[in-house]
């Protein structure tokens, strides 16, 4: 059956199917739907975890034969199957069929992807996961659905907030539901049950989205040379130190520069970003930097890197800040900085 997000907790005190189905690109709420999953599946006995990470090379057929192992430690196993795609070839289809015909009452399979199109839900293969389980779609929250969201959140923490409060929070996430949860769990930590004030968020709460260097690095790596400048000024401007800031580009370098590696040996780029652990809203993004950027361009990213290191320390006569600038644009692959 399909089953909302808000409704699968209670479909599944109800009854645990052969297999559930947790598709969507909100990386947070996917995640925290599996955690529910398996919690509920860990107190009804499926004490036994494997997990499978099906990319292209995976070979389906250790689907069937995980199922059909006894375990020698517990009675009930779950199997963790996690897809590169939803889209699926033949051959995938054919195990997942057979599965759903004979899935064993001591196993759960928990199956979790990308957003599945809506022209796949009406074929066969999948029509009989439904039939035999629980297929959800996680949405992204949009803006105008946020405020309830946070407000949802926050009353879970065990706090209360008036709407500006919860606007506030709004503004400074843009949208960054993990930033969004970990700004709830700070304020919880902060002010435990004490009700909240638009004075205490905004104090309180960081600018999680628009200025730190995480979106520093995403601004840079979508090739948005005004949106990472506007970034980088302001960091500045707050005093950040240019060495924690060279710190997450070059280890964003560093993967960037092993990610080329694998793909000119002839590896997928998909797979490679999947070995990589790119988050799945991030995989668009961090494409665009590898078709951007060969691995000699990532090289002398790399050397610019140690100028900077070298002139904060004192043994350049370079300005810090300008070199970190000249990073940045070279990751956006421009040398012009444009309007974000």
């Amino acid at each position: 059956m399909l089953v909302k997000p808000e409704q699968l907790s209670a479909q599944l005190q109800k009854q645990l199917p052969p297999v559930i189905w947790i598709s969507g690109d909100e990386t947070l709420l996917v995640q925290e739907a599996c955690d529910n999953i398996r919690r509920i599946a860990r107190e009804q006995g499926f004490t036994e975890r494997e997990v499978y990470d099906a990319g292209a090379q995976f070979d389906w057929n250790i689907l069937l034969e995980s199922a059909n192992n006894l375990s020698l430690f517990a009675e009930r196993k779950l199997i963790d199957l996690r897809l590169h795609s939803p889209k699926l070839d033949v051959a995938a289809k054919k195990v997942l069929q057979e599965y759903v015909d004979n899935p064993g009452e001591d196993n759960l399979l928990l199956i979790t992807s990308g957003k599945i199109e809506k022209a796949a839900l009406s074929t066969k293969w999948l029509k009989a996961i439904e039939s035999q389980g629980i297929v959800v779609q996680v949405w992204p929250v949009n803006a105008q659905q946020l405020p309830g969201w946070v407000g949802q959140r926050l009353k879970r923490a065990g706090l209360s907030a008036d709407r500006d409060s919860i606007d506030i929070i709004c503004q400074r996430v843009e949208g960054n539901l993990l930033a969004a949860a970990q700004e709830i769990d700070k304020l919880a930590i902060l002010f435990g049950d004490r009700p909240l004030t638009p004075d205490l968020v905004a104090r309180a709460v960081a600018d999680s989205s628009r200025f730190n260097v995480f979106a520093l690095t995403d601004a840079s790596l979508a090739g948005n040379p005004g949106k990472a400048l506007n970034i980088l000024n302001h960091l500045r401007s707050e005093g950040d130190d240019p060495l924690k800031i060279l710190f997450f580009l070059t280890r964003e370098i560093r993967s960037l520069l092993r990610m080329q590696v694998k793909i000119q040996q002839g590896q997928n780029i998909n797979g490679v970003m999947q070995s990589e652990r790119v988050w799945q809203n991030r995989m668009q993004i961090v494409g665009n930097a590898l078709n951007n950027h060969p691995v000699a361009s990532l090289e002398k990213l790399l050397v610019l890197s140690r100028q900077v290191d070298q002139s904060v320390k004192g043994l350049l006569n370079l300005r810090p800040w300008d070199e970190l600038t000249s990073i940045v644009l070279e990751l956006c692959n421009t040398t012009t900085a444009t309007s974000a």
